[in-house]
């Protein structure tokens, strides 16, 4: 039965995959909990994060659809991938030894360049062998949840105010992580198939770009960008403004437990047949008005508890976009483009959405300063009136596409 699990060529089995994700998802834990608090903590103002974040995004802009590109035409997706954790681990390791401050933004923007496309890679890898063997993705995507839980809660508690720990769990997580990267079945390359001669002249990109022709992909787009924009914002300055609240690295970790949790019910049972019922565009209505409750209660709050009460709403919210979001977009992209699509769409618009926040959040975070408001907390009530905005945009696109079908059909 191991023979079959592991047949690179025909996978009888899924568990490899669960295998993975629930591994490669306690390095995102432990990065996503504390690496901006290791850079506040190693001297660079909070106010500041937000530049860094920017400089990180706008060389993504140029360098994801290249790598992109390049899983897409390397003679398997799996070599890019492990390349890439290979040498996110190696700047990992230049990090943890920096003291010089200038070198430790350097080795992090580096390993972001590095780490960021990887999830393109191996869920493409993932997709391709779910709709060959009809498995689902919801539930191998939902052990990488699982697995974030786990780490979130035990890094928490494993640091013991040692911020510096963060270094040695990350190389050992991602360091299983290739291992397992190496028994993933292998994905080749899929050759262009030209129909004809006008086609054929059509760029790589024109080809992905196309999918935006689409009105409801179009509007799907717009509201994800709002949803990427908030939880840039949540993502920036959580850690820093729970520890002004008075908690602590295990609330932290707790917090980031909570949102992992939170997105189970709707990987299984009703949560998930909803969801699918009301498909993609609608759920994207649900991620925003979710939004205005959740970031109106963290613009309010003075309780660390109850600040991370708030990441209970998390699964509502990231469910419809990793998992619909990413399906549809596979779906609809050519098939020798699969992660290209992914990182020209999906994660451009996330790009954005942290380039709009890193800049325009630190110069609303400086004035909310001179005004002498709280920062963070103004940054979560600006969230409010956006949410909004995109919840009215998204039912006003919604009625003209009906509006449109029924004329259709009258005809």
């Amino acid at each position: 039965m191991a023979v079959k699990i592991f047949n690179k060529d025909d996978p009888k089995s899924p568990l490899i995959f669960y295998v993975y994700y629930f591994v490669v998802y306690f390095g995102i834990a432990i990065q996503g909990s504390f690496l901006t608090l290791y850079l506040t903590e190693s001297g660079v103002p909070v106010k500041t994060i937000g530049l860094i974040n920017g400089v990180i995004q706008i060389l993504s802009l140029f360098v994801l659809p290249v790598l992109g590109r390049i899983a897409d035409r390397a003679p398997t997706k799996n070599r890019v991938l492990c390349i890439e954790l290979s040498i996110s681990i190696l700047t990992l390791f230049l990090m943890s030894k920096a003291r010089d401050l200038i070198m430790i933004i350097a080795f992090r923007i580096a390993y972001a360049m590095f780490f960021t496309p990887i999830s393109s890679v191996y869920e493409a890898i993932t997709m391709e062998y779910c709709r060959k063997n009809g498995w689902e993705f919801g539930p191998i995507r939902m052990s990488g949840t699982i697995g974030y839980s786990i780490m979130s809660f035990a890094s928490g508690f494993g640091l013991k105010g040692n911020i510096s720990a963060i270094f040695p769990m990350l190389i050992v997580s991602y360091s299983m992580t290739l291992f397992l990267a190496l028994l993933l079945p292998r994905s080749t390359r899929v050759e262009r198939v030209v129909v004809s001669p006008n086609e054929a002249k059509e760029s790589d990109a024109n080809r992905v770009l196309s999918v935006l022709k689409d009105r409801q992909v179009r509007n799907v787009m717009i509201m994800f960008f709002i949803y990427s924009l908030s939880s840039s914002v949540n993502n920036t300055y959580f850690g820093n403004y729970t520890k002004e609240l008075g908690g602590d690295y295990a609330i932290i970790g707790i917090a980031h437990a909570v949102l992992g949790l939170s997105e189970l019910p709707f990987h299984l049972g009703p949560g998930k047949r909803w969801l699918k019922r009301i498909g993609v565009e609608k759920s994207m209505l649900v991620v925003l008005s979710v939004g205005v409750f959740r970031w109106a209660v963290c613009a309010l709050t003075k309780d660390p508890w109850v600040l991370t009460a708030t990441m209970a709403l998390n699964g509502i919210q990231l469910v419809p976009v990793i998992i619909g979001l990413a399906e549809f977009l596979y779906d609809h992209a050519p098939a020798d483009l699969k992660v290209t699509a992914q990182t020209t769409l999906r994660h451009s618009v996330q790009v954005i959405a942290v380039l709009v926040n890193d800049f325009a959040g630190s110069g609303l975070f400086h004035l909310f300063e001179l005004l002498g408001k709280h920062p963070i907390r103004g940054l979560y009530v600006c969230l409010i009136p956006l949410n909004i905005l995109g919840i009215i945009m998204g039912l006003t696109s919604i009625r003209k596409g009906n509006s449109s079908e029924q004329e259709a059909s009258n005809a």
